[in-house]
């Protein structure tokens, strides 16, 4: 049922250009990531080097691109609230974590290198 003064237009969005790839995030602080992107919306971490690493996670988040093939992502983990920016034109990952510490509310801010991974290295 369609309202008759509304003009009906069929959306169609393209997948973001991370859809399906998999990416190594290298943060500035020693950390290093391999983010395996299924879909639009889901997403496998895993921490292969520095306080991290070991850690792996499957997060389903939301996004918006707020520039050509710039993504602001956002979701909840356990321990964290998380807030991403993944510009794929200058190839680099921008991190906001928030958490509880003691009663506090702690933040931490991570910035780093993405490149992008072939099949065979993923």
């Amino acid at each position: 049922m369609h309202h008759p003064h509304f003009h009906y237009v069929e959306q169609h969005h393209d997948l973001p250009a991370y859809a399906g790839k998999t990416y190594r995030y290298d943060y500035v602080d020693g950390n290093v990531f391999i983010i395996q992107f299924f879909d639009a919306t889901h997403r496998h971490d895993e921490g292969i080097a520095g306080q991290h690493k070991g850690y792996k996670g499957y997060y389903s988040f939301n996004y918006v691109e707020i520039a050509p093939c710039v993504y602001f992502m956002y979701w909840l983990e356990e321990v964290y609230t998380v807030s991403q920016i993944l510009d794929l034109h200058r190839m680099v990952v921008y991190t906001h974590y928030t958490y509880d510490k003691d009663g506090d509310r702690q933040s931490l801010f991570h910035c780093g290198a993405v490149t992008e991974l072939c099949r065979s290295q993923a």
